[in-house]
C-alpha cells in the first residue's frame, strides 16, 4: 500500500513521478490504469507527475486558453485520422484470410504473393503508426486535463476573498455597502468600508436576477462573515429593509463557474450515496459521509469517485 502524495488516500496500483519520485493514485494522476499500460515502458520510464510537468523549466507559459485550444485541435485531428482504425483493421484480416489460402495453392502466382505481401507490410505499418498516435492522444488528454485543472485552480484563487450573495433584489438607486451593512447587523457581525475592496452586481446565466459580489481586502475577514452569515439561519429580504414576503438571503463563497458545476455534480453524487455532508470553505468542495468519517476535498471530477 502507498499513499498518494495529491489527496493523501492509500492505494495499492499507482504511478510513481519519475521527477519528484512521489506516489499517486490514477484519480490524482489524471489517467486510467488503461491509458497506464499503453504508454508503454519507454514513457513510463520518462512520465512525470502534472506538478512536476507544471513547473519544468524547459515548458513556456503560454496563455492558458491558447494552451487548451492548441491541445484541442490537435486532439481532434488526431482523433479524426483514427476514424480509419477500424477499417484498416478490417482490410489486415482480410488479406491475412486471404493470403492463407493462397498460399496453399500450389499454382498460385509467385508475383501476386509479393504483392500480397507489400500490401500486407504497407497495412501493419500503418497500424503501428495509429498506435503511436493513439499513444500520443492519450497524452495529450492527461496534458490536457491537468492544464484545465490548473486553468480551473487559478481562477478559484483569484475569488478566495470574494462573498456572493443571492437573494438581494433588485433597486433602482440601491447603496450596496448600505445592503452589506444591514447584512452585518443581522448576522452580529461588524463589516467597515475598509475592509472591502469592491462590491458590484454579477448577472446570472439566464435569469434576471443579479448576485452581489462583495470583495474583502484581507480573505480570514471574508471567511468570518461567511460563518457569520452561515450560523444565521433566517437571513431575509426583511432584515435589509425591502417590503413584501420576506424571501431567503443567502451568503456563500464566490465559485468560479467550473467550481460550481463541480459543486452539484458532488451533491447530486452524495444525495445518491446517502452521504451526509457537502459544504465549500476556502473555495474548496469538502465532502463526508457521517460524523464518524473522514472529510476529503473533491478537485476534480476524478475525485467523484471516492464518494462510494
Amino acid at each position: 500500500m502507498k499513499t498518494c502524495a495529491s489527496c493523501n488516500e492509500r492505494f495499492n496500483d499507482g504511478v510513481q513521478c519519475t521527477s519528484c519520485k512521489k506516489y499517486l493514485d490514477f484519480s490524482c494522476a489524471s489517467m486510467t490504469d488503461v491509458g497506464w499500460r499503453k504508454l508503454g515502458a519507454d514513457r513510463r520510464a520518462q512520465w512525470k507527475c502534472p506538478a512536476c510537468r507544471l513547473s519544468s523549466p524547459t515548458l513556456l507559459s503560454p496563455q492558458p486558453t491558447a494552451s487548451l485550444d492548441t491541445v484541442l485541435s490537435e486532439i481532434r485531428e488526431m482523433k479524426r485520422q483514427l476514424l480509419d482504425l477500424p477499417t484498416l483493421v478490417n482490410d489486415l484480416r482480410s488479406i491475412k484470410d486471404e493470403l492463407s489460402d493462397l498460399k496453399k495453392c500450389h499454382d498460385f502466382s509467385s508475383g501476386r504473393l509479393d504483392e500480397f505481401d507489400t500490401r500486407l507490410f504497407n497495412l501493419e505499418s500503418k497500424v503501428s503508426e495509429f498506435d503511436k498516435l493513439q499513444d500520443t492522444v492519450l497524452s495529450l488528454q492527461s496534458e490536457l486535463a491537468s492544464a484545465k485543472h490548473e486553468f480551473t485552480s487559478q481562477d478559484q484563487r483569484s475569488r478566495l476573498n470574494n462573498v456572493e450573495i443571492k437573494g438581494v433584489p433588485l433597486k433602482k438607486d440601491e447603496n450596496l455597502f448600505s445592503i452589506i451593512e444591514a447584512i452585518g447587523r443581522k448576522i452580529k457581525h461588524n463589516c467597515p468600508k475598509a475592509q472591502i475592496n469592491y462590491i458590484s452586481r454579477v448577472p446570472i446565466h439566464n435569469s434576471k436576477e443579479k448576485l452581489v459580489i462583495v470583495s474583502f481586502l484581507n480573505r480570514y475577514v471574508k471567511e468570518d462573515f461567511v460563518a457569520a452569515a452561515r450560523a444565521d439561519k433566517d437571513l431575509s429580504t426583511s432584515d435589509l429593509g425591502f417590503q413584501g414576503a420576506p424571501q431567503r438571503v443567502y451568503v456563500n463563497d464566490h465559485l468560479s463557474v467550473e467550481s460550481k458545476k463541480l459543486l452539484s455534480k458532488t451533491k447530486d453524487i452524495a444525495k445518491e450515496k446517502r452521504y451526509e455532508f457537502v459544504w465549500v470553505k476556502y473555495g474548496k468542495i469538502h465532502v463526508r459521509k457521517n460524523v464518524n468519517c473522514k472529510t476529503f476535498i473533491v478537485r476534480k471530477e476524478q475525485d467523484l469517485n471516492k464518494i462510494v
